[in-house]
């Protein structure tokens, strides 16, 4: 749909639509797929670039992942209407008089635009926001549906067969993110386009069926953290503790300073931690790559690899050390150290030593599920001066 004019606050979108509409002789069944940025415009949902960031919190029902590019910082979060998206959907793109929220019910949005079109032109439309996304595990972004109304936006096919007659048991087709991503197509992203319409998808106006019932929330949400933010969660981080993971491949030193640094936060109910942990690399020669194991008891390290070759490997404390571990790994051991010493020679110290070693364990795995860590021995070791038991 072309001749649309750029839309400001309090402009009549079903008046201004209405003209095309005809021109294109839209008929029943027809889907109306409208980009969400023209219905901002025209409730005024613009924001001041100084304030974008708290506009993305207030905009936030929760927090999801936080990831660094460069300076920036983006949260992901889930919106009120309930899709999960970068910085709560906040554009500035095709916004010339600053960035742009979504509305909070674009389920209400399409139905009072849907209403007035029918009503003026006296045909059975459906009506669809879209709005560009990305997806999880795929590379790119696309257009799904933030807001629908008059359209069977899912369309369960359980009961049905397949072309070849075996019985379809599991498929429910989300139809308004198929039109909103076909729709996209014609509209673009830098063709002054803002909307388009959709003719001939059997069924897509039989049914009303919200924007809102396309999100995963709640218990059926399968992937509401992260694997790092899940970790730190059940490692009794508070959301202010957690730190910020960059969006591109990581140094596996950088990973795992901040594997040490997490497992170093006390937990909400304690005051600190009476053992300290430190890294210390092996000599560039001895390097290999694997999964980093730990050691759960003083004088015992074990690991775990995945590298090349196999082996087992042996790892004795050095001056301080409590005594000889063994390691058995698919990688050369001695690769790395992390020595975790007690504050202290009592009991608790030593308890404490045990936990942080547990908890180091804990976060170099969680830090390893997207790509391998070097092979690392973890070793707890007496305080300097404690005489052998």
């Amino acid at each position: 749909m072309t001749g649309i004019p750029e839309i400001r606050h309090g402009d009549d979108l079903a008046a201004i639509l209405a003209p095309s509409l005809r021109a294109l002789e839209v008929r029943d069944g027809d889907v109306l797929c409208i980009s969400t940025k023209i219905v901002s415009k025209s409730l005024g949902l613009r924001v001041d670039p100084a304030e974008r960031d708290a506009a993305i919190e207030a905009a936030a029902v929760r927090t999801v992942a936080r990831r660094r590019h460069t300076r920036v910082v983006t949260s992901v979060v889930q919106i009120p209407s309930g899709p999960v998206m970068a910085a709560a959907g906040v554009d500035s793109s095709n916004a010339p008089d600053g960035p742009l929220l979504l509305p909070e019910d674009p389920d209400g949005c399409a139905l009072e635009l849907r209403d007035r079109l029918v009503t003026m032109l006296g045909i059975r439309l459906g009506v669809l926001l879209t709005d560009t996304s990305s997806r999880i595990w795929r590379v790119g972004v696309g257009d799904i549906a933030l807001g629908a109304a008059g359209v069977a936006s899912l369309q369960d096919l359980r009961g049905g067969t397949d072309a070849d007659g075996r019985a379809l048991t599991v498929t429910v087709r989300n139809l308004a993110d198929e039109l909103a991503a076909a729709s996209d197509l014609v509209k673009g992203k830098a063709g002054g386009v803002p909307a388009a319409i959709v003719r001939g998808a059997p069924g897509a106006t039989t049914d009303d069926v919200p924007a809102r019932d396309l999100s995963r929330t709640g218990e059926d949400d399968w992937f509401r953290r992260p694997s790092l933010e899940s970790v730190w969660v059940a490692l009794g981080l508070t959301a202010a503790q957690e730190p910020v993971a960059r969006m591109s491949p990581e140094p596996a030193a950088e990973r795992i300073e901040r594997a040490l640094a997490v497992a170093a936060l006390p937990r909400k109910d304690e005051t600190g931690r009476d053992a300290t942990a430190r890294w210390v690399p092996a000599a560039p020669e001895h390097a290999s790559h694997g999964r980093a194991g730990i050691a759960s008891n003083p004088g015992t390290s074990t690991t775990a690899g995945t590298g090349t070759g196999t082996g087992v490997g042996t790892s004795t404390g050095t001056g301080t050390g409590t005594g000889t571990g063994t390691g058995t790994g698919t990688g050369t051991s001695g690769s790395g150290r992390i020595l975790v010493t007690p504050a202290g020679t009592g009991p608790d110290a030593w308890i404490a030593a045990g936990a942080l070693a547990e908890r180091i364990r804990t976060a170099l795995g969680a830090e390893a599920l997207g790509a391998p860590l070097p092979l690392l021995i973890v070793e707890i070791v007496r305080p300097d001066g404690q005489e052998d038991p």
